[in-house]
């Protein structure tokens, strides 16, 4: 009898144990990983300083290329409001069309942001310049104004000239610069974002299929869940199938009692 009990604890203490008992690591959760930060992502400062330098060589290319007769005569400073107009609609197409593509990842779309925005907008376009041009143009109309009324006799006639004779007063230019580069910039901020949002929504839906299709391909066909509990079932099946041979030992061990 004795032997018999000690067969009957050896059997429910080792072989039904050792099934039904999952290991611990088979289903861990793994970390999290990191968020992306910036702020240490090297690339980025060298997307900035790349796009800038663009950028700057660009303005400069269109101040020696186009006119800059905004206080002798002229009515704007071409090369200074080309680059501004061109900023306003590039930044805001970038900026629209990246907030569509859903399909980028963090690092890339970051690095493109401040390429082309930061970088390549921001060394393009200049207010520095602009607020200078225009100060100039208005320190230019008061010296033409003061040389008036000091020749005519306290008559004020605010021109500028030429060696081609009397043009554009430069207080009018100065109107005329500021109301164009403010009223023209919005418009162009507001088209920029149209095209870029209608291209973003045009590539994300180019890409949405691909990976939709793969995604689909690729998913499980039974969740983790399911898994875990077939593992489980398949444990408890073990344990039934073992008790048989348990039974058994037990009517062999009777028995031989007997």
């Amino acid at each position: 009898m004795a032997d018999s009990e000690a067969l009957h604890k050896d059997s429910a203490a080792y072989a039904p144990a050792d099934a039904a008992q999952p290991a611990a690591d088979d289903h861990a959760v793994p970390a999290p990983a990191p968020a992306y930060n910036p702020l240490t992502d090297w690339g980025v400062y060298a997307a900035v300083f790349c796009g800038g330098f663009v950028g700057t060589l660009l303005r400069y290319a269109l101040s020696v290329a186009l006119p800059q007769n905004g206080s002798a005569g002229g009515v704007l400073y071409w090369g200074t409001f080309t680059a501004n107009m061109l900023a306003a609609f590039v930044y805001a197409a970038v900026a629209a069309y990246l907030g569509a593509a859903s399909w980028m990842g963090a690092r890339r779309k970051e690095r493109t942001n401040r390429a082309l925005g930061m970088g390549l907008c921001g060394g393009l376009s200049t207010m520095s310049t602009f607020a200078l041009e225009g100060f100039t143009q208005l320190r230019v109309a008061q010296d033409a104004a003061d040389a008036a009324s000091q020749s005519v006799g306290g008559t004020s006639i605010v021109v500028t000239t030429t060696g081609a004779g009397p043009t554009i007063p430069a207080n009018v230019a100065f109107v005329i610069y500021v109301a164009l580069t403010y009223v023209v910039g919005v418009l162009l901020a507001y088209a920029g974002s149209a095209v870029g949002a209608s291209l973003g929504a045009k590539a994300a839906a180019g890409h949405s299929g691909p990976d939709s299709a793969s995604s689909v391909a690729d998913a499980p066909s039974e969740p983790v869940s399911a898994g875990v509990s077939m593992d489980v079932g398949n444990a408890a099946d073990s344990d039934t199938s073992e008790s048989p041979d348990a039974s058994a030992s037990s009517d062999a061990s009777e028995s031989e009692v007997k």
